[in-house]
């Protein structure tokens, strides 16, 4: 089986708690930039949990390496598996862009 770089994203649908953030937050999107940051992709934007998304103002990105603990891992199945061999593909050919100056 192939190892694939991204495969440690947590699906979305996740409940999670973040170093730094007293609110658990459920992942609702992963490789986002966000308003403050438009050069520089988080793995994750989350809304704060049980409420969810309301206001732009209260997404929070933030990485991998700052999730404490997982409280509820989100849906999986073959559908999110293509989906990662796509950001896969999509993330190599950006790298692949920004090592020749097209990006």
């Amino acid at each position: 089986m192939v190892q694939l770089k991204y495969d440690y994203l947590l699906p979305i649908g996740s409940v999670v708690k973040v170093k730094g953030v007293e609110r658990k937050l459920m992942i609702y999107g992963i490789l986002q930039r966000s308003l403050e940051a438009p050069d520089k992709i988080f793995d994750y934007v989350g809304a704060p949990y049980p409420e969810g998304f309301q206001d732009v103002r209260l997404n929070i990105v933030f990485n991998h390496t700052e999730v404490e603990e997982i409280l509820c891992r989100g849906y999986e199945d073959g559908e999110r598996k293509a989906f990662l061999y796509l950001i896969e593909a999509s993330m190599w050919k950006r790298e692949q862009d920004k090592k020749s100056g097209k990006e």
